[in-house]
């Protein structure tokens, strides 16, 4: 027999060991292992597990040592997740072995599939009757069992409940056992993580815009297209398209994946494709625990679930055969994982599209540039819904100007446009959200005496203040202390707030309306599981007028009943050092007023500012898409920021600030010596982050920008790799198209 050699990837975070190992395949083992499966194999004096990425017949190093053994009886990894870790490691500088991870089972080898006993009656009805019966009298546990199986046919009932129902002891059950009346057997239990009821509602007749947007979904489904970007102003029926689009994906005998950014933001959504999609439904997200994400996934991997909704995670779902994957809100920064390994969904939805010929549609009321861009140049098609559904119309929109409610004396957070606003509101038995995007009680606490401000001992931020309890954290690294009534530094009691949160937001309309009942949605108020939903049904059922919550509120939610929105404050996102705050602002604002009026009634949104002349805050109130995408993308090139460019972010961080200091001169000239710049490329830096001290590491970065920097891929990931094993003290980080700059 032929000698059989595997390359493998092995379980293990290292640079330097971010390459394929060859090992032997043993004899017994041949026909066996196959690309794919998860082994066992020698590594130095250790065992590690190892996945199998090829197999060859010819031996490419001198020495081989032998596969130990199959870990898992039949493959883990298909062909086309092996792919796609492999290009997605080489994208976004990420070690193969965590790409790899990511589209492995949930949980690994910590969570096994939940089992169950069932009891199952060996006897015919009667003959069970018969017997409870007799028992009465003497063995009453035991005739209390019998007479709950005589009743429930040939499927038996769980223990678990019949011990519940009757009161009886394992000793009953094994006395029946030992009788040949029942039998225990153990029956796989799925964890069912859909606490949202099903909504079966039928399909709702389309519009004009909607028909015509269908007809082109229907021949993109027919064959190879390219994607399709649906441009719908919110409230104008993305979500009726979606289930069509599934359903016709289905009758094709062809999978779908619907993304959405936040699972737990879209109950309405969750429902109705629980209800249309009844038995071939799954959901996949961070947020279950990690059972129910294991048998979510596993369902999904045999079969048995054909349409896939889900948050990030969810595009690594083992579908095979997809016909159509839909991205909901394109644009949310959400879809981008940050933290290693690095990747944005949409680029990982876009692969995966083109691997299966599937139709990929990407659907949002306010496009990102780079797709935008993109239909541009022939890459996208655009499909737009410029109406509403029912013909009903966009809120107006009042932009108050808080510099000259401030010098007419008024101090409060709310303007008097707003308050007035709020009040005729509530008197017609109206509801209404009012939008923060920052939480906690105030941004920070200052000394009137001596200027100290109090700080995260571990990052370069000051500690936000939250009540309920009171505390004082840093939304960083989670630090937390008590605020105390005197200066640490100079003992004064003259601590103030200063800034503002949704907490004190709900305190002040507290104040102001003290008899009306008011909800509040941020991260810190739904930290429970299923706090959202929760939140979601009391305000839908009316037993809260406000609701007051950061960008959670902004997108994903329609209450027919609101018809006032108030941005609170909207320069919180359009000061932050990014060259994507006019975009993130824009879209925001869009996504927030979008709320109002989504049902008969007349919506009405009031946006405070202190920049009202800035284009993105003029453009968000005249529902003008277009002129903020014309003016942002003049601005953007220019610069030659994405969508023109591509930037390649490095980040030195360390526990001493010289070291990092000195880590990220070291890199600089490195990548000097071994890249060459174009007239179009720049290497800036290196300085201190903006955010310059997180959990206790000091961050120093380099900005590369170009045209096409992916071409530069090899060149730099042997760069970073070599110079991380030299500084061993230093951490290097490698983001492609950040989202983020700080």
């Amino acid at each position: 027999m032929k000698e059989l050699f595997a390359g493998v990837i092995l379980d293990m975070i290292s640079d330097a060991v971010d390459k394929s190992y060859q090992y032997r395949v043993p004899s017994q083992l041949h026909g066996i292992v196959q690309v794919g499966c998860r082994v066992l194999v020698p590594f130095r004096s250790r065992k590690l597990n190892a996945y199998v990425v090829s197999l060859e017949r010819e031996k490419v190093v001198s020495e081989t040592r032998d596969i130990l053994k199959l870990v898992d009886p039949h493959p883990v990894l298909t062909p086309e997740l092996l792919e796609l870790s492999a290009w997605l490691a080489e994208r976004y500088y990420n070690r193969h072995i965590e790409t790899l991870r990511l589209c492995l089972p949930p949980a690994g080898e910590r969570v096994k599939a939940c089992f169950e006993e069932y009891v199952l009656p060996l006897v015919e009805t009667e003959l069970l009757l018969e017997q409870s019966a007799l028992l009465r009298k003497r063995a009453l546990r035991q005739s209390l069992l019998l007479e709950c199986l005589a009743h429930a046919g040939e499927d038996g009932l769980a223990w678990s409940w019949l011990r519940r129902k009757s009161g009886a002891a394992k000793d009953s059950l094994h006395a029946l056992v030992a009788k040949g009346l029942v039998k225990v057997s153990e029956v796989q239990r799925e964890r069912a993580p859909l606490p949202v009821p099903p909504q079966n509602g039928g399909e709702l007749l389309f519009t004009r815009e909607q028909a015509l947007v269908w007809q082109e979904i229907v021949a993109g489904l027919q064959g190879k297209s390219c994607p399709f970007l649906l441009h719908g102003i919110t409230g104008s029926g993305k979500t009726e398209l979606y289930y069509r689009a599934v359903t016709a994906a289905l009758d094709q005998g062809r999978t779908a994946l619907i993304m959405v950014p936040e699972i737990a933001l879209t109950p309405q959504m969750i429902a109705g494709f629980r209800g249309r999609f009844a038995g071939q439904f799954a959901l996949l997200h961070s947020s279950l625990s990690p059972g129910e994400r294991y048998d979510q996934w596993w369902r999904v991997k045999r079969g048995e679930a054909r349409v896939v909704l889900g948050a990030r995670s969810a595009v690594f779902a083992p579908l095979e055969n997809i016909g159509l994957i839909v991205l909901d809100e394109e644009h949310e920064q959400t879809y981008r994982q940050g933290d290693g390994p690095r990747y944005h969904a949409r680029d990982v939805a876009r692969w995966r599209a083109d691997h299966h010929v599937a139709l990929l549609v990407l659907g949002s009321a306010t496009p990102s540039l780079e797709k935008y861009k993109e239909v541009k140049e022939g890459k996208v098609k655009l499909l737009e819904l410029k109406e509403r559904v029912g013909g009903r119309p966009l809120p107006s929109v009042q932009v108050v100007d808080m510099r000259g409610e401030f010098h007419r004396g008024n101090r409060g957070i709310f303007s008097r446009p707003l308050l007035r606003s709020m009040e005729e509101t509530l008197s017609r038995g109206e509801q209404m959200m009012l939008f923060l995007n920052k939480r906690g009680f105030s941004s920070f606490m200052l000394c009137r005496s001596c200027g100290h401000v109090m700080q995260c001992p571990s990052c370069s931020v000051s500690l936000t203040h939250h009540t309920d309890p009171d505390h004082l954290q840093c939304h960083y690294c989670g630090y937390r202390s008590h605020p105390g009534k005197a200066c640490p530094a100079c003992s004064s009691t003259f601590m103030r707030d200063f800034g503002l949160g949704t907490q004190r937001v709900e305190q002040a309309v507290h104040k102001i309306f003290p008899k009306t009942a008011v909800l509040r949605m941020d991260s810190d108020a739904m930290s429970r599981k299923d706090a959202h939903r929760k939140v979601w049904d009391s305000f839908k059922e009316g037993q809260a007028s406000i609701l007051i919550g950061t960008q959670m509120i902004a997108k994903g939610l329609d209450f027919p009943n609101v018809t006032l929105v108030g941005v609170v404050a909207a320069d919180i996102t359009l000061n932050l050092p990014d060259f994507r705050a006019g975009e993130r602002t824009f879209q925001l604002l869009t996504q927030v007023a979008g709320r109002a009026g989504r049902g008969d009634k007349k919506g009405h949104v009031i946006i405070q500012t202190y920049n009202p002349d800035h284009y993105s805050i003029i453009t968000a109130s005249a529902h003008d898409f277009h002129t903020f995408v014309q003016q942002e993308l003049q601005r953007r090139e220019l610069l030659l920021f994405p969508p023109f460019g591509q930037l390649l972010l490095f980040t030195c961080s360390a526990l001493d600030e010289n070291t990092a200091r000195e880590g990220a001169a070291a890199l600089r000239a490195s990548l000097e010596a071994q890249i060459t710049l174009t007239e179009k490329e720049e290497l800036m830096g290196p300085t201190a982050a903006p955010l310059q001290k997180v959990r206790d590491y000091y961050r120093f970065q380099l900005l590369f920008k170009g045209e096409h920097l992916e071409c530069r891929n090899q060149v730099i990931r042997d760069v970073v790799w070599k110079l991380r094993g030299k500084l061993k003290n230093t951490r290097i980080a490698v983001d492609f198209n950040p989202l983020m700059m700080l």
